[in-house]
C-alpha cells in the first residue's frame, strides 16, 4: 500500500521505455522518430526525478513513524514505572 505511488510510476516508465523501443522499431522518418524518442526521454527523466522524491518521501514516513514508536514506548515505559 505504501508503496503503490512509487510502483506506478515505475510501471510508466517501463511503459515510455517501450514506447521508445517501439519508436525506433518503425519505419518512420528519423528526424520524427529523434522528436518523438526525444519528448519521451524528457517524460523518462521526469519520472526518474519524481522516483526519487518518492523514495525520500518514503524513507522519511519510515523514519517519522519509528520515531513515533520510539517516543510511544518511552512514554509508557516511563508511565509504567511511575507505577
Amino acid at each position: 500500500m505504501i508503496y503503490r505511488k512509487l510502483r506506478k510510476l515505475e510501471e510508466q516508465k517501463r511503459d515510455i521505455q517501450s514506447l521508445i523501443i517501439a519508436a525506433y522499431q518503425s519505419g518512420a522518418d528519423p528526424e520524427v522518430v529523434m522528436i518523438r524518442v526525444s519528448d519521451l526521454i524528457w517524460d523518462i527523466d521526469i519520472l526518474d526525478r519524481e522516483i526519487e522524491e518518492e523514495k525520500i518521501f518514503l524513507g522519511f514516513k519510515w523514519g517519522l513513524a519509528l520515531f513515533l514508536f520510539a517516543s510511544a514506548s518511552f512514554i509508557i515505559y516511563g508511565l509504567i514505572n511511575q507505577l
